[in-house]
């Protein structure tokens, strides 16, 4: 979000900011950190020490941070992840897609995942995992960079292409392996492409030697409300094999998802 965004959604007249700060304390453990001193908190939620205090001891009063006496810093707790359940249980989006990121799985063995947009990056809301992935690529609730991954290709896809330029214009892409495309005219194409062609295949980009390939999941009114994405080593499956085989599952599966 731009700093003209920010100030028009702070001028509304219902828009209750003090909620806002509140929020971004929580918000602040997204980097995966741990826990938190107060000090650090207040630095990186831009606000006063006091400030800080004060939504920390609040929220440690709802239960949703707990504080160690001890070391004096704040993490989250299980009430957290309650929230995130309230979501999953309660979404159409969810329990529509979710047997076709099972059927995915049963079929070739490797992991799927169901993302959404959320500004310039992609949240996985949920993942079927695959043999031999690491913790953080199990988890729901992980953030990446939209630019650089298939899901996010395919979701900005379905934006106007002002509003992919703004988006690209927004971020500093930066390279996670040699092969990380970080151009932003580059990127531009790969996001015209995945929308033309109506699927994103990516190549070392994130990781090396992991491939993938996401198509969009769409609502009644035919926009992308979500994207589908399998995961696979290159080792055992080249581009070749991934257009041969996995693109046409894909593109069966989450063309029968339909959410209203």
């Amino acid at each position: 979000m731009n700093v003209t965004e920010k100030n028009a959604r702070q001028q509304h007249p219902q828009f209750i900011e003090t909620l806002e700060k509140g929020i971004r304390v929580l918000e602040v453990f997204r980097d995966g950190q741990p826990s938190l001193g107060l000090t650090e908190l207040a630095e990186a939620c831009e606000m006063t020490k006091s400030a800080a205090q004060r939504f920390t001891h609040t929220w440690c009063e709802l239960g949703y941070l707990a504080k160690d006496e001890r070391s004096r810093r704040y993490s989250l707790t299980h009430k957290a992840l309650e929230l995130g359940f309230l979501y999953l249980n309660a979404s159409p989006l969810i329990s529509r897609a979710l047997p076709a990121l099972k059927l995915i799985r049963e079929r070739c063995n490797l992991t799927a995942n169901l993302s959404v947009l959320s500004g310039h990056d992609i949240v996985y809301v949920m993942r079927i995992p695959g043999p031999n992935q690491t913790f953080a690529e199990m988890l729901p609730g992980r953030r990446m960079p939209a630019w650089c991954t298939s899901a996010g290709r395919v979701l900005l896809a379905d934006l106007a292409p002002e509003r992919v330029k703004a988006s690209l214009a927004q971020v500093t892409p930066q390279a996670y392996t040699q092969h990380t495309e970080t151009d932003r005219d580059a990127l531009f194409d790969c996001v015209r492409e995945a929308g033309q062609q109506g699927y994103a295949l990516t190549r070392e980009q994130v990781l090396m030697g992991q491939v993938g390939i996401a198509a969009p999941i769409r609502n009644v009114h035919f926009q992308v409300v979500a994207a589908i994405n399998i995961t696979a080593q290159l080792s055992a499956w080249p581009v070749e094999r991934v257009e041969q085989e996995l693109l046409p599952l894909l593109m069966e599966v989450s063309q029968a998802v339909t959410v209203g």
